[in-house]
């Protein structure tokens, strides 16, 4: 097992923004995110669920390894140190906490709850997931595995958070939007806790830690001219801006496409 996972830290110069890696990389994100919601845009429930379900479940596989190969430190003697900064809460994995509830929770029982699941899915996680995939910096390293299992996972949160949205277009309204940013709100805070709480280990879960500062390119000049709380209430609004402009475009499209087929029906 630790002569697999030395393996698996293989090394590579560390990828840039728009390098070979970058661009290759970004294609076959680009093509599923256009291609799986057109294919199974009117699919049935069941196929839907089991898309989301297999995609969690190949997510996850490779988040367990994230974790070992990032706890692992192969030399004479090898050991294991658990990586606090790795822990799987960033804004980024709430993938693994709401596609569950889309899956397994009963929409016509806890409307609401599954709708709050939808709405961090297409809006919050879908944005997080984007500016990743095209600003991707601060989430390379040299690890082969750790740059392909980041574009995969981010990859997924566009594919999927354009899916779902596409997939409940008919129910998805400002409410959704609103439901989806008092979830954000408690994700914030659970992420502050942990923050305090693994104190002093280096870690930066949702990059707001109060004990240090963020690594956020524009926030941490802010943290470090204004302090956090000009910073967490500036993090806050942009997040809620992001989801906001996601709402808008993908309703918008989809009342185009339905003016759109509306104006060939009458044409006919």
């Amino acid at each position: 097992m630790e002569q697999f996972l030395h393996f698996l830290q293989g090394e590579m110069a560390e990828p840039g923004v728009i390098s070979w890696f970058h661009l290759i990389a970004i294609i076959p994100i680009l093509a599923l995110a256009v291609f799986v919601p057109l294919k199974f845009r009117n699919c049935n429930e069941k196929t839907y669920k089991r898309i989301l379900l297999f995609t969690w479940i190949a997510l996850l596989v490779l988040e367990v390894f994230k974790q070992l190969i990032r706890c692992f430190h192969y030399g004479n003697p090898s050991y294991w140190e658990y990586s606090y900064r790795d822990f799987p809460f960033a804004l980024c994995s709430m993938i693994y906490y709401f596609v569950p509830i889309i899956v397994f929770v009963n929409k016509e029982k806890h409307p609401k709850i599954v709708d709050t699941a939808i709405g961090y899915m297409c809006l919050i996680s879908f944005m997080a997931g984007l500016i990743v995939i095209f600003y991707s910096e601060m989430a390379t390293t040299t690890l082969i595995y750790i740059n392909v299992q980041t574009f995969i996972h981010h990859g997924a949160q566009v594919v999927l958070g354009i899916f779902i949205y596409v997939w409940n277009r008919k129910t998805v309204t400002i409410k959704t939007y609103y439901r989806s940013m008092i979830a954000f709100l408690i994700t914030v805070i659970i992420a502050i806790g942990f923050n305090l709480l693994f104190y002093p280990n280096p870690c930066d879960m949702f990059f707001i830690n109060p004990t240090r500062i963020t690594r956020l390119p524009i926030g941490k000049t802010i943290q470090e001219k204004a302090g956090y709380a000009v910073f967490l209430i500036c993090y806050l609004f942009s997040v809620a801006t992001l989801a906001f402009i996601a709402y808008i475009s993908e309703t918008s499209i989809y009342k185009l496409a339905l003016k759109n087929k509306a104006s060939k029906v009458e044409a006919k």
